[in-house]
């Protein structure tokens, strides 16, 4: 039946049609739940009533939904009917071979990716038995796409089928007995032309067909009707002296090995054809070209952003993706391109499977997310259109594609790897990790709490795969990681009442998790059989048995200082790994910072002295003579220095073990309050600011994440932040007097953060991601009425002025100090459109201004470039074998 424009099919309205395919019409169509173009293939009218050609009808979505591969077009769904596919652009192969013979580097580039779909597809059992050129879709940038699975059949992976022709899902009952045979007579395999059954190696001979086709612009087997195209392919042999008298040998070999009309002397798998395409210059290809056959092209250069060691890349990268006979462990850097910043997550970066490409996240100066790619032998990396707002990447199995979150939006989605349309998967609003199974399955965690959850790498309702252990107090699950069957994953958990991660193995199957012990990070697999993760800033190998899913013997250090994962608050994944022995994990966040102050020009005044370490969470005294400051000895490890001002120098003010951090002033100064996990649990101290008394207990709860944000004035009110595993952060408030207990001032399902009380206690400014970027608003105290939205350009804290006509912000990215004036009327507030007034060294850790802004005091990386690169490391195990 005709559609029209318009016409709805459940969620699909269509455009208009697109053309005629083997088994049906197709129409392109708009996904209104998703808001992509997509294709449809509907049945025809007349064979809508027969069962026999619905149940192939049927038969074809099934199939085409076993299959995933940037090289296939992919199936979304089923209709009444209908069948939703991938909207492919492009145009014909048949019609690129009809203005005459493809240039041969163009036409191999084309048969590579043919190649790589059929070997994908024959691994899963599938046959196409329809490869033709009308078949396959060229893109303007070279991407190729098999289209039409419509006459596939399943078969036996190994090798056997049935020589009973009624039992060929390619052959209806009714057409079996009339000598019928389906499929396009000029790319037909002899043993099909004869109705016999066919397997794999008929895909060859088709292959073969199309390959000789491109490369000499004429069609190969000809004839005036079907049937002397058929006595052509059974009794003719191909005219090779239509080819290119330069045609490699190799190619020339390979034809002839795809063309031959036995299919027992046949080329046998497209693998082996695939192997030949790798090295037309002669010989077979090594190791390392099938590698290379089957990875991404390198990026172009037109956005040659990244800074790099060009010599570096030549003299030890390049060398290092190459087969070695001996084992060298060899370290490059690959430095963030210039105008943005590397996020600061360790787990914002990640290494392909095939070791030959790095993603990872940056933050431009208005605080905006977007993914970039580099190829580890170019020199420079390309910025990956369509994800902006892209965080926590993850590759796919084939390093093609690239899962990743969208913090725009709250969407998990994929793209190719070479650019191209992000798709969505299912919804994830807050993710803490994915990984991509060799099967196509996706286990990801979507938010800060919860179970981790599955989802097929084509999209779909995601479902539940872990489960919480409430007798251990879990409030989430993260970072999964994929061992090779494809079946079982690695995940990390935070026990309420402990320090460190968790490791599980986690099944597919939704089989109960296998403990494996703590460490202070997720943990990577790693071949020949390790587990990597960090401890105090090192990386570690721990022997791990993949059949039994146990670990053995001792964790042994590999002499690597990744970037701190922030303890319980950050992510927690330290490292990801290849499969060809390289690693990759970001440069040492850990390393030390100055403090150096810039006054409200942004002129630098020097440096407020103190001893040496990591800085960050500065808190001025009411006064502006004194300042509390964390001070970081590890990711799980940092106390409270106090630091006089005018004169310089820090005095340690805790010393407890564990994390000791974002310490707060009372109104008069001579109290601090303070978040702390000393007994395991995340919870609220007290302490005289003289140091002269031990601190306190002053608010337990047991809850592991919330943080204290500020004391009100009139010394009533603590502001704190608490994740809420449902939700996200939101933001509390508890009298200080009384049974403190703790309201509520914001719960919603975004992340409402850094709290702060205006001077007079009427207002609450604060930042939350409700419109996918961090903004700063301000609401009234301490009820909110209705919030002003201050910022526009994105911020990551923002700072009353000590007499509340001002606010001082940072920027998202830290690279800015904006302020913006206030005004109050009544029960009416307004702020101005913030103006940068201090531009902040790249790279800042953290920044604070004094109460009255006229100064900001910001903790810089001593050495140039440490948070700004990814460590890229070749043959990690000759490492561990020199231990």
């Amino acid at each position: 039946m005709s559609l029209a424009p318009g016409t709805r099919l459940g969620s699909y309205e269509i455009i208009g049609p697109v053309g005629a395919g083997g088994m049906g019409e197709v129409y392109r169509a708009k996904d209104t739940k998703l808001n992509r173009d997509v294709a449809i293939k509907v049945l025809p009218e007349a064979f809508a009533n027969d069962a026999e050609r619905v149940a192939r009808f049927t038969r074809e979505a099934q199939t085409l939904a076993a299959l995933n591969h940037p090289n296939i077009a992919a199936i979304y769904g089923i209709e009444s009917n209908a069948i939703v596919m991938e909207l492919v652009e492009g145009q014909d192969l048949s019609a690129r071979i009809a203005r005459g013979r493809i240039p041969l580097n163009e036409a191999l580039a084309i048969a590579k990716q043919i190649a790589d779909a059929l070997e994908t597809a024959h691994e899963a059992g599938i046959i196409h038995r329809d490869l033709k050129p009308a078949n396959v879709k060229v893109r303007e940038d070279g991407a190729v796409k098999v289209l039409d699975f419509g006459l596939a059949k399943a078969f036996d992976p190994a090798g056997g089928s049935s020589a009973d022709l009624a039992n060929s899902p390619t052959l209806t009952a009714h057409a079996t007995q009339m000598g019928v045979i389906l499929g396009t007579a000029a790319y037909m395999s002899p043993e099909q032309a004869k109705g016999k059954t066919a397997d794999r190696r008929a895909d060859v001979w088709a292959f073969g067909v199309v390959l000789f086709e491109m490369i000499t612009g004429q069609q190969l087997f000809q004839g005036d009707s079907a049937p002397e195209v058929m006595a052509s392919v059974m009794k003719e042999d191909p005219n090779w002296s239509r080819l290119p008298a330069d045609l490699p040998d190799p190619i020339r070999r390979l034809l002839r090995r795809c063309l031959e009309k036995d299919p027992k002397k046949r080329l046998s798998s497209m693998n082996d054809a695939r192997l030949e395409l790798g090295e037309p210059d002669g010989g077979h290809p090594s190791g390392s070209a099938r590698t290379a056959s089957r990875s991404m092209p390198q990026l172009g250069a037109a956005a040659a952003v990244g800074a790099v060691v060009t010599a570096l890349v030549f003299m030890f990268v390049v060398p290092a993706l190459r087969s070695a006979p001996e084992r060298h462990v060899t370290r490059t850097s690959v430095l963030g391109p210039e105008g943005v910043t590397l996020a600061f997550d360790a787990a914002e970066s990640a290494i392909s499977p095939d070791g030959r490409a790095v993603v990872f996240t940056t933050v431009d100066q208005a605080g905006s997310l977007k993914l970039w790619v580099r190829p580890l032998d170019a020199v420079v990396a390309q910025p990956l259109a369509g994800t902006e707002g892209g965080r926590l990447p993850f590759w796919s199995p084939d390093s093609r594609q690239i899962g990743f979150f969208s913090a725009t939006d709250g969407k998990l989605k994929k793209i190719p790897a070479t650019g191209g349309t992000a798709e969505v998967l299912c919804e994830a609003k807050d993710g803490r990790g994915g990984s991509w199974s060799v099967g196509d399955v996706i286990v990801f965690a979507p938010s800060n709490g919860g179970p981790l959850q599955r989802v097929s790498a084509n999209g779909g309702e995601p479902t539940v795969v872990t489960m919480l252990d409430a007798a251990r107090g879990e409030t989430g699950h993260r970072f999964p990681w994929f061992l090779p069957d494809g079946k079982h994953f690695l995940f990390a958990t935070v026990p309420a009442k402990n320090q460190r991660f968790e490791l599980f193995v986690g099944s597919l199957d939704g089989a109960a998790a296998k403990p494996l012990g703590a460490a202070e990070s997720a943990a990577a697999y790693a071949e020949p059989g390790y587990l990597l993760f960090a401890r105090q800033n090192t990386l570690m190998a721990q022997p791990f048995d993949v059949g039994a899913l146990a670990v053995s013997g001792e964790p042994t250090s590999i002499g690597e200082a990744p970037s701190s994962t922030g303890g319980l608050y950050a992510s927690g994944r330290a490292v990801s790994v290849s499969r060809n022995g390289t690693i990759e994990y970001l440069g040492d966040r850990q390393a030390n910072t100055a403090l150096k102050w810039f006054d409200r020009s942004g002129r630098p005044m020097g440096e407020l002295a103190a001893p040496e370490g990591r800085y960050q969470e500065m808190v001025f005294s009411p006064d502006g003579r004194r300042a509390a400051i964390t001070r970081y000895a590890s990711q799980n490890s940092s106390d409270i220095w106090m630091a006089d001002v005018a004169r310089g120098g820090a005095t340690r003010f805790t010393s407890a073990a564990g994390l000791n951090t974002e310490p707060v002033w009372s109104a008069d100064g001579s109290q601090l309050i303070f978040a702390t996990d000393r007994t395991g649990a995340r919870d609220f101290w007290k302490k005289p600011s003289t140091g002269a008394t031990p601190e306190e207990p002053f608010f337990t709860s047991g809850v592991l994440f919330k943080d204290v944000r500020d004391w009100s004035r009139d010394g009533k009110f603590l502001v704190f932040e608490q994740l809420d595993p449902k939700l996200n952060n939101d933001i509390w408030v508890m009298p200080t007097d009384g049974d403190r207990t703790p309201k509520p001032y914001l719960r919603t399902p975004f992340n409402e953060l850094f709290g702060k009380l205006s001077p007079d206690g009427k207002w609450l400014a604060y930042v939350s991601d409700e419109s996918g970027r961090s903004e700063v608003y301000v609401d009234s105290f301490p009820v909110p009425r209705g919030k002003y939205r201050v910022t526009d350009t994105g911020a990551f804290a923002a700072f009353w002025r000590n007499d509340g006509r001002e606010l001082g912000i940072v920027s998202a990215d830290a690279r800015s100090f904006l302020v913006s004036d206030v005004a109050v009327s009544g029960t009416d507030i307004k702020a101005s459109t913030p103006r940068a007034a201090i531009p902040l060294p790249k790279g800042a850790v953290w920044a604070a201004p004094t109460p009255d802004l006229q100064r900001v005091l910001v903790s810089v990386p001593v050495a140039e470039n440490a948070l700004s690169s990814v460590t890229v490391v070749f043959d990690w195990v000759g490492a561990l074998k020199k231990k």
